[in-house]
């Protein structure tokens, strides 16, 4: 019936699916790996931005750091002392080795 009301033949439209189905196939075709790849990146993206947001954040204690330094006299001793072994002129060091 749908046959006689658009004038076509059941040829034609078997044809027709089938076109439309290997346009839908080629198109799969065409298409997926670009959007595998486009996944990927997304994937790397986010991935990297995090990894951004930390280094920004280790940028700001380091700055935040590095103001501290500069105003406090009591850091340059702790420093010296922890990290340089350096004692106070007078003092004995007693270097305990677990």
């Amino acid at each position: 019936m749908v046959e006689k009301l658009l004038n076509i033949s059941k040829n034609k439209g078997v044809r027709a699916t089938a076109l439309g189905f290997c346009l839908i196939i080629l198109i799969g075709i065409i298409y997926f790996p670009n959007y595998a790849r486009l996944r990927k990146l997304r994937g790397e993206n986010v991935r990297l931005i995090l990894e951004n947001n930390e280094l920004i954040e280790e940028i700001a204690d380091y700055q935040e750091k590095l103001k501290r330094v500069g105003k406090d006299p009591y850091l340059y001793e702790r420093i010296a002392r922890e990290e340089l072994g350096i004692a106070k002129e007078g003092e004995i060091v007693i270097d305990i080795k677990e």
